[in-house]
């Protein structure tokens, strides 16, 4: 007797081969059967007549750690048909952390992050992970260790290389995580204290993930004029670490760097034709979002939010970050002169009298303010605290196809979950988009293979076992979609609304959306490699 049946559904089992039409047995968190007329045996039949059957997706790249805490299980994930959520990206992670720096790394985080006030009484990444024990979550964690807490715990924002027993304790540090059951380490080399880590001190911690079997992930040091000399560093750490490497939200900035993707992309399958290990992930939108911090050159934000705060209070630093803002300095990724104060918007703000300027672009917010552009900017950063949101254009749509195409590429929504403002759309809209887009609008992809992209692909990336296909013994983690239909609805100045063609969301063989309705189960598991050592999770 099974416990649900899925009947006469079109089944796209994640890996990649043709779609065919059965049923599906689930018994417990299992599937324990994939047939036909199943039905007389089963409790309970969801009929799939008309609707695709897939494995729940997998969102390869998400912000989703401090969200978790609020117990509602990121419903604007679940609603998409998202199963399995992979947090710590980009280098931020809720632990390890030092006491005496965890206001400061706090700060820092709430552009990426949020700012939920929630209390981090933990210190060892193992703790964080028994903190989310005891969260009522939705769908699955898979969690990685970002190494911008690394190095925060032991060296503080300090900008230089660190010692031998400051390097030994970061190691110490990856390795408690990786034992925790982290998937892996996460760079965020755009982001302070990446910005300052030597290749060197990467290659060492990298090393340590290797040993447990994970994989080390990265928001790489420029994505603009700096793509391909930041991804040869990012190909050089995977060689001498031999270590997976996974690229983050992979993309070209700036308009005159425009189609260079197509070498990027080129040298990423030279890399894994010679056996390195090497995947990436890209959101389908042609904007980007981040912290309003990474507008400023690295040298202003050299020993944390404080310190930088002080240093724009001062005239004539002021005037030192508007000329780098006109004329650049060498080797940094100035995303204002690369594609105008035109294509910032402000997503999210926390001050109400600053809240009407959500939505606005940065020479709108000037002519409301009275302001320059410049003088506008810095009176944002100042009356936050640093803690804006913005979202940016500045990449084009023919790139981003290209990297959705690419074999080797993955989705991952990269949306911050912020409670206020005007998120980018990708927290509400990233898989229906894509599946709306890129199969049934511009036929980009098979069905069968915008599948795999979002099932198996990140599964076998993160070390997720009996997940991401649909096989007799696999945990059903299930989406039924209408692929008619399935389509995003949030937009820029109205993002907070959720996707059509959803039919139900199965995690762990319990339904947690039917009929676009999310229900009150809470079936999901933070998923850790046991003892390590990359297995069944």
């Amino acid at each position: 007797m099974y416990d649900l049946c899925i009947v006469n559904g079109r089944i796209v089992d994640g890996s990649g081969k043709t779609a065919y039409r059965g049923d599906i047995g689930i018994v417990g968190e299992r599937i324990v059967a994939l047939g036909s007329c199943l039905a007389p045996d089963a409790k309970e039949v969801l009929d799939g007549e008309g609707l695709v059957v897939a494995p729940g997706f997998i969102d390869a790249h998400t912000h989703d750690d401090l969200a978790i805490f609020r117990g509602e299980g990121v419903p604007m994930k679940i609603q998409q048909g998202v199963t399995t959520v992979v947090t710590g990206n980009c280098g931020f992670s809720m632990a390890p952390l030092a006491a005496e720096h965890v206001e400061a790394l706090k700060d820092y985080s709430v552009g990426v992050l949020g700012n939920d006030a929630q209390p981090w009484h933990w210190r060892l990444t193992s703790e964080l992970y028994e903190a989310w024990r005891e969260i009522p979550m939705a769908q699955h964690v898979r969690p990685l260790i970002g190494q911008g807490p690394v190095r925060v715990a032991v060296m503080g924002f300090e900008r230089r290389a660190p010692t031998e027993q400051e390097l030994q304790q970061q190691e110490s540090l990856v390795r408690e995580a990786m034992e925790a059951g982290s998937a892996g380490l996460s760079l965020g080399l755009m982001y302070i204290p990446g910005m300052f880590t030597p290749t060197d001190e990467l290659v060492r911690l990298a090393r340590v993930v290797g040993r447990y079997g994970g994989v080390v992930t990265s928001h790489m040091r420029g994505e603009g004029d700096q793509l391909l000399a930041s991804l040869a560093e990012m190909l050089a750490i995977a060689e001498r670490a031999e270590v997976a490497m996974h690229i983050s939200h992979l993309k070209v900035t700036g308009r005159k760097n425009w189609g260079s993707i197509e070498r990027a992309l080129d040298l990423i399958a030279e890399a894994r034709g010679c056996g390195l290990d090497i995947t990436v992930d890209v959101y389908p939108y042609n904007a980007g979002s981040t912290t309003i911090t990474q507008l400023l050159p690295p040298w202003v934000l050299d020993g944390g939010i404080a310190q930088m705060l002080r240093r724009l209070r001062e005239p004539e630093i002021q005037k030192q970050v508007a000329r780098d803002l006109v004329h650049g300095i060498e080797g940094w990724e100035n995303q204002v002169g690369a594609n105008g104060w035109d294509s910032v918007l402000l997503a999210a703000l926390h001050q109400e009298d600053l809240k009407p300027l959500e939505g606005l672009n940065m020479l709108e917010v000037a002519e409301a303010l009275g302001k320059s552009p410049e003088e506008a900017f810095f009176h944002i950063i100042l009356e936050e605290q640093g803690e804006a949101t913005i979202t940016i254009f500045h990449m084009d749509e023919r790139d981003v196809e290209r990297v959705v195409q690419a074999p080797f590429a993955m989705i991952g929504s990269d949306g911050i979950p912020v409670r206020g403002g005007r998120p980018h759309p990708r927290l509400y809209g990233t898989f229906p988009r894509y599946f709306r887009r890129y199969v049934r609008e511009m036929g980009s992809l098979t069905l069968e293979e915008a599948v795999r992209k979002v099932t198996s692909l990140p599964a076998h990336r993160f070390g997720l076992g009996v997940r991401g296909e649909i096989a007799v013994g696999n945990i059903a983690d299930l989406v039924l979609f209408d692929p008619e239909t399935i389509t995003d609805t949030a937009t820029y100045k109205e993002p907070r609304t959720y996707p059509e063609g959803i039919k139900a969301v199965i995690v762990s063989g319990q339904m947690v959306v039917q009929g676009s309705q999310q229900i009150s189960n809470r079936p999901g598991r933070l998923l850790l490699t046991p003892q390590g050592v990359r297995d069944e999770c």
